[in-house]
């Protein structure tokens, strides 16, 4: 499929112009004539810089706009195009609009949303198949929005986090860096004048400034390839990615904050499904999917086999997932009581809070440990820089 510009004149003589998406110029022409336009000319679309892609808040607005209008009263496809004529990122509003044709063509909804909003995950998609069902197709957007707005503010608090440990990470390495190629050399070079006996530190200082220099462009250069040769292995194999998802997942500090989270959103993603009206055996495999990255998959599809065998959630949790203890006695309380959904939801309420707290302890640790790494690697430099000087002064 081609970017295609086209120029035309339709039935009342007006000229219009447009980009869009086809096969061919053959199937732009019939498709612009059944409009009722003459094509004029139909060229290739110059490829233009990719514009900024919408922000989980804002999709998740447009969502919330979308079930507001359907719950005034208003038709699926009048609603789309109320909300698609009022969206300002461009990217949902050509989104809507597809959707809106799809709807009108009598598509499926669920598979339509899909199309026109590629972002929707399994379990959106779910959500969306459980509101045509059930003929609560407002709550489910706002289900669909709620997800998108929780994984956003995780998101968000994850790069607040990390933020200020990498500027002071970043700086440290600059300052010692700037030390070793621009300071060292020139106190090296007085040295060398002077003919004195250097300390063992000063000494040290000087050989690792040496092989520093060596070596920072082919460093740059490994870190660069390894880099990218490794995202590329990572998003071409599978199997790789469930490696390296697992050897994330035992490092301290990092497997239990990994953990959590996809705890979280499996617990919250199975709670909505089945609050939904979608059945248990339907919402495992999507809320498996939502938990995916921190090697809990193959656990989950083991949970999903128990149950298929006939257990109980909370026996099959259990067993098979003995980091989740404190889900698993919460989905047992809601199994009893009748009440699994809330229990679920409080569940991934719960991991998310603590996740919360976790990264929260992450970043205050961080924050003064690497200040505190800065400081003694400068005044290690600076000191073993100026003990010949001091030892020259000594001797004057």
């Amino acid at each position: 499929m081609a970017r295609l510009s086209w120029r035309g004149v339709d039935a009342q003589g007006r000229r219009l112009s447009g980009t869009c998406n086809a096969d061919s110029a053959a199937v732009l022409r019939r498709a612009l004539a059944d409009r009722g336009i003459a094509v004029l000319r139909v060229r290739r679309a110059l490829h233009l810089p990719r514009r900024r892609r919408a922000r989980a808040a804002e999709r998740a607005a447009a969502l919330r706009r979308l079930a507001a209008v359907l719950d005034a009263g208003a038709p699926l496809d009048a609603a789309l195009r109320v909300v698609s004529a009022r969206e300002p990122r461009a990217e949902l509003r050509v989104g809507l609009r597809a959707l809106r044709r799809a709807v009108e063509r009598g598509s499926e909804l669920a598979p339509a949303f899909q199309g026109a909003l590629p972002d929707l995950q399994p379990a959106h998609t779910a959500l969306l198949e459980a509101g045509t069902w059930t003929g609560d197709l407002p709550g489910a957007l706002r289900s669909i929005a709620e997800e998108l707005e929780r994984r956003d503010a995780l998101r968000r608090q994850l790069r607040r986090a990390t933020a200020y440990p990498a500027v002071v990470a970043s700086t440290a390495l600059a300052v010692l860096s700037l030390l070793l190629l621009a300071v060292v050399p020139r106190f090296e070079a007085i040295f060398a004048q002077s003919g004195q006996p250097l300390p063992a530190a000063t000494r040290l200082v000087i050989a690792a400034s040496d092989a520093f220099a060596l070596a920072a462009p082919l460093l740059l250069g490994a870190a660069a390839v390894a880099a990218a040769t490794l995202s590329l292995l990572l998003r071409r194999r599978p199997a790789w990615r469930l490696r390296a998802s697992a050897a994330l997942t035992r490092l301290p500090g990092i497997g239990p904050s990994l953990r959590e989270a996809a705890l979280s959103r499996w617990c919250g993603t199975l709670s909505r499904l089945l609050d939904a009206g979608v059945p248990l055996l339907d919402a495992l495999p999507r809320a498996a999917d939502a938990a995916r990255g921190a090697a809990l998959g193959p656990a989950l599809e083991r949970v999903e086999q128990r149950i298929n065998a006939g257990e109980p959630l909370a026996a099959a949790a259990r067993t098979d997932l003995p980091e989740a203890s404190d889900a698993v006695h919460l989905i047992a309380v809601g199994e009893s009581a009748g009440r699994l959904e809330e229990m679920l939801a409080e569940a991934a309420d719960l991991y998310r809070q603590r996740l919360e707290a976790r990264l929260e302890r992450l970043g205050t640790f961080l924050e003064p440990a690497l200040i505190v790494a800065l400081g003694l690697l400068t005044a290690g430099v600076v000191g073993a820089l100026y003990l010949p000087v001091f030892q020259m002064g000594g001797t004057l």
